[in-house]
């Protein structure tokens, strides 16, 4: 599928250095375009940031009847898209290094994944995070992000030990979220207690 990006670069850099690059998923209904003072943030201290859109799961949820809205943020939360997302990240993350020029900017020892919320799912997926269906373990670890920052990672849905699922885990992480964090959309509820827990 699609995968549009927004890139965030420094202004001025090293002709000679490589950036270390932070690949950023956005949550829910969110889009590349989100975000966007990470992204200047970020460039601004001497890295690349890719933001992804996942078009399954991204901005134009928000489109369409009030009275299908509820049907169309589970369909977003499926596994099928959960898993798609981590596909939208390694397709990226293959196009930006293998680019002519972009790929001589990028470190690629030094690539972080970022995200917030179902993002945050999606990077700790990356990192290789494993959830158990069917007696099957999805294995969807990508060995070239080095750490991670998550943003309110809530726990995976039907998931009740996150030290098991967490415990492939094994780069630097940074998880930050706030004690007053609750998530209320239409069908879903999920206190700040959940992503304490992650």
């Amino acid at each position: 599928r699609a995968v549009p990006v927004r890139l965030y670069l420094p202004a001025a850099r090293d002709a000679e250095q490589t950036l270390p690059l932070i690949v950023f998923s956005h949550g829910i209904g969110g889009s590349r375009r989100g975000y966007s003072y990470l992204g200047a943030y970020w460039a601004s201290q001497g890295y690349a940031s890719l933001h992804l859109q996942h078009v399954g799961s991204d901005r134009s949820l928000w489109s369409g009847s009030i009275f299908s809205l509820v049907g169309r943020l589970q369909g977003a939360a499926r596994e099928d898209e959960a898993i798609a997302r981590v596909g939208d990240l390694r397709f990226a993350l293959d196009q930006v290094l293998q680019h002519p020029q972009l790929g001589r900017l990028i470190d690629p020892r030094r690539i972080v994944g970022a995200g917030h919320s179902y993002g945050a799912n999606t990077i700790m997926l990356a990192l290789g995070a494993r959830v158990e269906r069917h007696g099957r373990v999805i294995d969807l670890a990508e060995p070239r992000l080095r750490a991670a920052i998550l943003l309110s990672a809530p726990p995976f849905y039907g998931e009740s030990d996150p030290a098991r699922i967490l415990a492939g885990i094994n780069v630097p992480t940074l998880h930050v979220t706030a004690t007053d964090d609750v998530i209320r959309i239409p069908g879903y509820y999920s206190g700040a207690d959940d992503r304490i827990a992650v």
